[in-house]
């Protein structure tokens, strides 16, 4: 029993430890299986592969002799010869150009085809850069609709407060209860006792008179009467200015997931998928870390990019190319073989006939030919030449935009930790402001209109830190394109 309840165990642990594997591993692994999957399926870089496979192809044929030259003559009339009648021959030539002339055509295919496979290199970083850029765009847009509706759920809280407020304001409490809005008295009261009208113009006069008790009893009910109203008033203005609020949020998370449409066709189309397939985005993202230092990027920068590097190719091509123009210029060498076709000749009764009479005959032969037109060669050398001098100044122009780039672009990532510390500073803070703006509402100290205020410059640091972190990994990123990095 012990080790069958060790095995259950066992297998429990084992069964736990792969879940957790899959599911933050499957997390962790979204974004890298995206860009394997683009690998594998993008048709550019698939275009680009085969360009490559192509230019490897030239290699042998840049490094094989010419096809050799067949020929056949048949006389109508046989021709005489000595040793018999020549009916027709048969030859075959090889030429062969100048020592050294394959081997450096064989170079320059070979350094075409690095050029090649370097172009299908940066396509490969180019594509991973574009999955990785919109793989953060689509987390940014699915974050801000998170905090869309975080932030709508708290209007609909704000918006219940502002209207228990009103409903609990004097005004309204005094206009429910009583059935009578207005306030005012019945008619037969109205009409009743004009001695009770006089005996309260006579108080009134005389309170201006001489008695400032009623001067002050009446400023106070018509004060109370007038913060009445504009308690309601205020109120219901609160209510209307949450509304508002609502509306504008609503609108705002329309039109965002209307944003996203086109950026889920762009990602699935370079995955080379159904633009309807589902795209799975991380829950969080931590703030981005750089490569290395900024001189150690600028080095793998300069040894590692493509663009570099297919410069270098280039310029090597150039000087295979410079060389097999100058072998061009020598002579080529041609050897061969020539079988001539013999019947016996006829002799007469006093003429003795000759050895081998009628006997085939193979004669070899050699040719050379004669470069004699100097002209095409030297522009050949020239050509080379110039070519051999752009493909080194395009590789001190990449290297150089390669480093001023890098230094675009640390200085971008720079930038956006010192926003990032001072936005989640000033969220903190907002956030502090909030809770105490929100207690002192409830009691009538704080206005709806600052509450409001508030809540959208919280929303709007909300929305900064999120823009600046998504930013922030697309820099990274894009050093780590720079660097060449493809994964």
């Amino acid at each position: 029993m012990s080790i069958v309840y060790k095995i259950l165990v066992m297998k429990q642990i084992i069964g736990i430890g792969l879940l957790v594997l899959w599911v933050f591993g499957g997390y962790a692994q979204t974004l890298e299986g995206y860009l394997q999957t683009a690998a594998e399926n993008n048709p550019g870089l698939k275009a680009q592969y085969y360009r490559y496979q192509a230019s490897l192809e030239r290699v042998p044929q840049a490094g094989s002799l010419p096809d050799p030259e067949m020929g056949f003559n048949f006389f109508i009339m046989p021709m005489e010869r000595y040793m018999g009648e020549q009916v027709g021959d048969i030859s075959i030539m090889q030429m062969f150009p100048w020592f050294g002339s394959l081997k450096a055509g064989k170079e320059e295919a070979s350094y075409m085809a690095k050029m090649e496979f370097e172009r299908f290199t940066e396509a490969k970083i180019e594509l991973f850069f574009q999955v990785r850029s919109l793989w953060y765009q689509l987390y940014q847009v699915d974050k801000e609709a998170a905090l869309l509706e975080e932030e709508l759920e708290l209007m609909h809280q704000l918006k219940n407060l502002a209207l228990a407020k009103f409903k609990s304001s004097p005004s309204q409490a005094g206009a429910t209860s009583g059935g009578n809005p207005s306030g005012a008295r019945p008619a037969s009261k109205r009409e009743g006792n004009a001695s009770d009208a006089g005996a309260g113009m006579s108080g009134m006069a005389t309170g201006r008179a001489g008695q400032p008790g009623g001067q002050m009893a009446m400023s106070s009910g018509g004060n109370a009467a007038m913060g009445s109203m504009q308690s309601s008033s205020g109120g219901m203005v609160d209510v209307l200015l949450v509304q508002l609020q609502i509306k504008e949020l609503e609108s705002k998370m329309t039109i965002l997931k209307k944003s996203a449409k086109p950026l889920r066709i762009a990602f699935n189309k370079l995955l080379n998928r159904e633009i309807a397939a589902e795209i799975v985005v991380k829950d969080t993202l931590e703030p981005a870390q750089l490569p290395a230092s900024l001189s150690l990027v600028e080095d793998a920068a300069i040894q590692n990019h493509p663009m570099v590097k297919m410069a270098e190719w280039d310029e090597k091509a150039r000087e295979a190319q410079e060389r097999m123009a100058k072998l061009m210029g020598r002579p080529m060498i041609g050897l061969g073989l020539n079988y001539m076709l013999l019947q016996p000749r006829m002799t007469g009764a006093n003429e003795m006939a000759p050895m081998n009479n009628g006997n085939n005959m193979l004669m070899p032969m050699a040719t050379v030919t004669i470069p004699i037109y100097r002209k095409k060669y030297k522009a050949q050398r020239m050509e080379a030449e110039y070519q051999r001098e752009a493909a080194t100044r395009d590789r001190e122009s990449a290297a150089n935009q390669l480093v001023s780039e890098l230094g675009q672009l640390v200085n971008t990532y720079e930038e956006a930790t010192i926003n990032m510390e001072l936005i989640t500073e000033q969220i903190a803070i907002t956030e502090q402001a909030i809770r105490l703006m929100t207690t002192s509402y409830q009691v009538g100290r704080t206005s709806m209109e600052e509450l409001m205020r508030q809540r959208q410059n919280l929303l709007r640091y909300r929305e900064q830190i999120l823009t600046t972190l998504t930013n922030q990994h697309k820099t990274v990123a894009a050093i780590n394109k720079t660097m060449a990095v493809d994964n």
